[in-house]
């Protein structure tokens, strides 16, 4: 949402591909780029038995990361950068953050690679993650979201509703105290 704020893209899109919380997700997606005046698309790419960790509702053997979903960020852009083609658009943006480098398909590295291999193929797309250097409330500040928007972010990994429990839920705590934001 943030991201979507700050950069205000021609499209802004949410893929649900069957996550527990894509419900959740779409719903504050949808709300979001209402409130923000942005074009919003939704696509379904179901892959749940593909899943692992939080996010399918199991543990995550390959990683210590409770949200791991093998190859999620890579499928999703891949998605993305058909999803840009279809609608003209030269450059694909991820939300991807500095604390996203704990994880391989969220570090430098990997987001280096996934740009280069779009500007192989057909259309010669872009991968942008602007905020990949910045923390989440880093993003939120610059940003300038409105709060009353921000109210509508989903972090849950496990349900439609915040568990609280989840690190998803936890992250979205950490970042509302960063900013002074206790609803």
């Amino acid at each position: 949402m943030a991201l979507a704020a700050w950069r205000r893209p021609a499209v802004c899109l949410t893929i649900d591909y069957g996550q527990l919380p894509a419900k959740g997700e779409v719903v504050a997606a949808t709300q979001a780029c209402r409130d923000l005046a942005l074009r919003h698309e939704v696509l379904s790419a179901q892959i749940p038995g593909l899943g692992s960790g939080d996010l399918a509702g199991g543990i995550s053997d390959h990683s210590p990361n409770s949200e791991f979903w093998p190859f999620r960020n890579q499928f999703l852009i891949t998605l993305a950068g058909m999803m840009a083609m279809k609608f003209g658009c030269d450059t694909v943006l991820i939300g991807t953050v500095a604390s996203d480098a704990r994880h391989k398909d969220g570090s430098p590295e990997f987001l280096t690679a996934m740009d280069h291999l779009l500007g192989l193929q057909e259309g010669s797309l872009r991968l942008l993650a602007p905020a990949a250097h910045l923390t989440s409330a880093e993003l939120v500040s610059q940003s300038r979201i409105p709060h009353t928007t921000l109210a509508w972010s989903h972090s849950c990994h496990t349900g439609n509703l915040a568990c609280g429990q989840c690190r998803g839920c936890q992250k979205h705590l950490e970042v509302e105290v960063a900013l002074g934001l206790q609803w």
